[in-house]
């Protein structure tokens, strides 16, 4: 090939990676506000921005982490994004998410119509997070679950859990592949790159025991 249609290929790929991380940096910039409830202050942590502890209570409700207890306010968070975070670490995430949005966007698409054969129905389903100072927000990932699962119960309090598991589900599961779209939370600025969530719990744990 000649080295003037290399440079033509070249171009046309630049422009369309290009134009495509713009698209998708405003589809993000859209979409960050719905996945941080913002549109649902019901939904919001009422500790975000505040320093807590935490109140191990052997009387109450066991939670997914398999502890007990609650968080209180303790006062106003100190708190600051610092510049390697706010700046250096930022830009690796989008340009990390973004190469995997983009080269998996195949598998993405696979993944996606396997579920809907499987079992039809939402391809994504979204888990409630802590994020940056305590800021929750929507973590996606594929379905791996039936639609007939009880919603209104925990995985881990279900009884005999397996039951509820898509064919692909199981496979997904066992290869880590329900957490693809992570990649998307990541993009939009919800998660990073190092850690599964941007996190400063800043709290400190007391026993009632």
């Amino acid at each position: 090939m000649k080295k003037g249609n290399w440079k033509k290929i070249m171009s046309i790929l630049a422009a369309t990676i290009g134009t495509t991380f713009v698209i998708t940096s405003l589809v993000a910039k859209k979409e960050i506000g719905k996945s941080q409830y913002k549109d649902e202050s019901n939904q919001m942590n009422p500790l975000e921005g505040k320093k807590v502890v935490f109140i191990e209570n052997d009387d109450e409700i066991e939670n997914a982490d398999g502890v007990r207890g609650h968080l209180e306010a303790i006062g106003d968070s100190d708190y600051k994004v610092g510049f390697y975070e706010k700046y250096i670490k930022r830009g690796f995430d989008i340009v990390l998410s973004f190469g995997g949005l983009v080269v998996l966007s195949p598998i993405l698409g696979a993944i996606a119509l396997a579920i809907k054969i499987d079992d039809p129905g939402p391809v994504l389903f979204t888990q409630k997070r802590m994020g940056q100072n305590k800021k929750y927000f929507k973590l996606h990932k594929f379905r791996s679950m039936k639609m007939c699962t009880p919603h209104d119960v925990p995985t881990h309090q279900l009884e005999n859990p397996e039951q509820y598991i898509t064919r692909v589900g199981k496979f997904l599961r066992s290869h880590s592949l329900d957490e693809l779209p992570q990649i998307w939370d990541i993009f939009i600025g919800d998660s990073g790159i190092i850690g599964t969530t941007k996190k400063n719990l800043d709290f400190t744990r007391v026993s009632l025991a």
